[in-house]
């Protein structure tokens, strides 16, 4: 069975970064392919990058200023668990990054 996972929160863009863009190349490296996704990829609407049967889809909404809705969503071939799993581990992640 297929499932569809969704995890939005409202997020504020670091002052050491200076774009969103810059914030998506990190995602890329950082979390993307350091976690084995293959087929990864940054454009101007996403980014995404696909593991065990899963795509994942990080984008982000300007609502104004530095702030911004990041959307982590997660189409999985598996059930909503295994969907909800790897985005969380994903939206985690990219909680989880410093800049200085």
């Amino acid at each position: 069975m297929a499932a569809l996972y969704v995890r939005t929160e409202r997020r504020e863009l670091s002052a050491a970064l200076g774009s969103v863009g810059e914030l998506k190349n990190v995602i890329l490296q950082s979390v993307f392919e350091a976690r084995r996704f293959t087929d990864s990829q940054n454009t101007q609407a996403e980014v995404a990058g696909n593991r065990d049967g899963s795509r994942v889809s990080v984008i982000y909404l300007f609502i104004g200023d530095l702030n911004f809705w990041r959307v982590v969503a997660v189409g999985s071939a598996g059930d909503f668990n295994a969907a909800r799993t790897i985005g969380d581990e994903v939206a985690d992640a990219i909680d989880n990054l410093h800049f200085l």
